[in-house]
């Protein structure tokens, strides 16, 4: 079981049409932004694991290397949602918002 969180600094569209776009790999409502690196940077920092569920991966930054900036979509397991409250209080630091799919509603 796992669940799934998505973090971005500015967008067009409303937290959960965000989170449903990346979901079918459309980023085109986000814009880039250093906020998001930092995050993304702190994040494997602090926990190098999550990289195995951190979205856009090294793959597809290959393809589009400026997703870097524009997200960060996690699924965490059930074991890293203990990451969680420290996650959260990263993306706020870093002025993010998001959304969480397993709750269903902003971040």
């Amino acid at each position: 079981m796992s669940s799934d969180f998505g973090f971005w600094k500015r967008s067009t569209g409303g937290p959960e049409e965000v989170f449903d776009n990346l979901a079918e790999g459309d980023t085109g409502d986000l814009a880039v932004s250093p906020d998001v690196l930092r995050f993304r940077e702190e994040l494997l920092t602090r926990w190098p694991d999550v990289e195995a569920v951190l979205e856009p991966s090294r793959f597809d930054l290959e393809e589009e290397p400026d997703d870097a900036g524009k997200y960060v979509l996690l699924t965490l397991s059930v074991r890293q949602l203990d990451y969680l409250p420290e996650i959260l209080d990263m993306a706020k630091r870093n002025g993010l918002v998001g959304f969480s799919g397993a709750a269903g509603e902003p971040i």
